[in-house]
């Protein structure tokens, strides 16, 4: 799903997929990055703490650069070269049960240029009045960022049963945000 509005967004934007220039919070084993990619974006850079999974994810060959980066501790930790530079930053997976600090949206933030996009899912509990929701409205009514789209869907919907193990059918969003102002270096 973040993979599809990145494109939608693009294409609405007219940014052609070979020329953005995205970042991936949390990269993992690089789903998303096989997911844009297969829309034929290019310049994929990604970020994880763990270094395990940085070299699982360079085994799909998909990414531009990988980095080993503590993701939403401090914004200030974000490399220059990174900050105000990328036309999307993308998440999925990273944002739960307030186990990431609120400054990982600053970090998001900070990584993209003046009028890219953020764009990340979660699933629908873990963004409610307790976790995330009161940072996000702060952000938009300082003028820092604004709602362009969201949608709700279900992670792991192709199960044929209620669930699996660990695995359910579960109500999941994903939140695009426009950056409106420039972030300080």
């Amino acid at each position: 799903m973040v993979a599809k509005f990145v494109h939608k967004i693009a294409k609405k934007n007219e940014i052609k997929p070979e020329n953005a220039k995205i970042i991936d919070f949390g990269c993992g084993t690089g789903l998303i990055g096989k997911y844009l990619q297969k829309s034929g974006y290019k310049n994929i850079v990604g970020l994880d703490i763990s270094p395990n999974m940085l070299e699982e994810c360079s085994n799909s060959g998909v990414y531009s650069e990988l980095h080993e980066h503590a993701i939403g501790e401090d914004p200030n930790n974000l490399p220059c070269a990174m900050r105000n530079y990328f036309d999307f930053c993308v998440c999925t997976g990273l944002i739960n049960n307030n186990y990431m600090d609120y400054l990982l949206f600053e970090e998001m933030l900070l990584s993209v240029k003046k009028g890219g996009f953020v764009v990340f899912a979660a699933r629908y509990s873990f963004m409610g009045k307790y976790w995330y929701d009161k940072i996000i409205k702060e952000m938009h009514e300082n003028g820092r960022w604004k709602l362009i789209a969201t949608d709700t869907h279900f992670k792991y919907d192709k199960l044929e049963c209620v669930s699996i193990g660990r695995f359910s059918k579960t109500p999941s969003k994903v939140y695009v945000f426009q950056k409106t102002q420039e972030e300080l270096n």
